[in-house]
């Protein structure tokens, strides 16, 4: 099995990418910033509370892999951290970091691997530096291509002018610099089928890229279906929460929105549709759960309720308190929260620049739309509205799409890829 060196100081999945390569036996090491092995009970940690960084901090456990195969470099990403809260850019406060941590990674990490794995905006300097030892440099998509990223929020900015400011224009050296570590890399791996299609529009070779798709921990996320049934036997295991589903037509449904609450999750664009749906449909109700800021001023239409933070441990009830999962985003490289939806028996409601069309088929397990098409929108909404007894079957169906779509078989198709990867020599 080849050796894998991990690169990445803090990317969302980077931590079970960690722990699948080790599964499969194929990591070297992980370099990254803040990393622990275990529970954290390190004066580091205690550190790292005291600056009241716990809460980011939380979910850089690296569980299940050995600590000598963790190379931490943490003062890249402490001092931006600091930074950050004193009120620094953080785009150049990341670009800062990240060529820091590239320019400071040992050489023998380098050299002593077959593979380097890094993530995109991250990997300029090292894939020039895989390139000159002539080791195979494989670019982790985590978001579309950056062209088409600034294409979206020009139309963002034009539509929604009071938002613009969280769609701000990328510096177009920095969008040079993730076009050269596209350039430089032996291979792509992306999550999603319309990430793949923005890369190659954008000129990238499709012989170049491969698909693996972030998975789910399915013990957890588990279906309200599967709940209402052992509710119904009398059994004491599930979730407590009964679903919501009214039957009837027009009836009262519970419309779910989880995650960073912006302008490029579309919540500017679902608010005006929704304005419209509730003036037809006021008994349906629209919940809002995550963090995120909206522009003084902004007020959110009638039937909306915004919960804020939703700890982990609770989103699999929120879930199942709802009847429809709604994700209009502009712009994803994935959006794993739309499987989580699914595998919890919701049908989705989501946009063709996501994951969504790789999981829904229209009609099927719910409805994939137009970014920015109120029509279709509003459509799809209403469908559930007036044809709440489809619900249950679409949400049904919705798990059995995704139940293959484990972490461990996102670490299996890991080690596919490295088997393909041919070494120098």
């Amino acid at each position: 099995m080849k050796k894998v060196l991990l690169v990445q100081p803090g990317t969302q999945y980077s931590y079970m990418q960690a722990y699948q390569l080790h599964r499969v036996g194929a990591l070297y090491k992980f370099a990254t910033c803040i990393a622990f092995a275990d529970a954290p009970r390190s004066l580091f940690w205690q550190a790292i509370v005291r600056l009241g960084l716990k809460k980011l901090m939380a979910r850089r456990l690296v569980k299940a892999v050995p600590p000598h195969k963790l190379y931490r470099l943490p003062w890249p990403e402490l001092v931006a951290l600091v930074r950050m809260k004193l009120g620094h850019h953080r785009e150049t406060l990341m670009h800062s970091r990240d060529k820091w941590f590239q320019n400071k990674l040992p050489q023998y990490l380098i050299e002593e691997a077959d593979v380097v794995i890094s993530y995109d905006t991250f990997s300029w300097i090292l894939a020039a530096r895989c390139l000159k030892v002539g080791k195979p440099f494989i670019l982790d998509a985590s978001i579309a291509h950056p062209i088409a990223k600034e294409q979206v929020y020009d139309t963002i900015r034009r539509r929604f002018p009071a938002w613009a400011a969280q769609v701000a224009p990328k510096r177009e050296k920095y969008i040079a610099l993730e076009v050269r570590e596209m350039k430089l890399a032996t291979q792509i791996v992306v999550a999603s089928q319309f990430t793949k299609s923005t890369y190659v529009q954008n000129g990238v070779d499709s012989n170049k890229i491969f698909l693996n798709a972030y998975g789910i921990n399915q013990d957890f996320f588990k279906s309200k279906w599967q709940a209402e049934a052992s509710l119904s036997n009398g059994s004491q295991s599930g979730s407590p929460i009964v679903p919501a589903v009214r039957g009837g037509k027009s009836a009262a449904l519970v419309f779910y929105f989880f995650g960073t609450v912006n302008a490029r999750k579309g919540i500017p664009w679902l608010c005006e549709v929704w304005a419209r749906f509730n003036s037809r449909y006021p008994n349906c109700r629209l919940i809002l759960a995550g963090y995120g800021k909206v522009p003084k001023g902004f007020d959110f239409p009638e039937g909306v309720e915004r919960i804020g933070f939703v700890h982990p441990q609770d989103r699999l009830q929120h879930f199942h308190k709802a009847d429809v999962f709604v994700f209009p985003s502009y712009f994803e490289g994935f959006a794993q929260v739309i499987i989580e939806a699914l595998a919890c028996g919701l049908p989705v409601i989501t946009t063709t620049h996501t994951a969504g069309p790789d999981f829904v088929t229209p009609g099927a397990e719910g409805f994939v739309v137009t970014p920015g098409e109120d029509d279709e929108l509003m459509e799809a909404m209403s469908f559930f509205a007036e044809n709440a007894d489809c619900i249950e079957p679409m949400g049904r169906q919705a798990r059995r799409v995704v139940e293959g779509y484990t972490w461990d078989a996102y670490g299996t198709r890991w080690k596919t890829i490295l088997d393909n990867i041919n070494l120098p020599g």
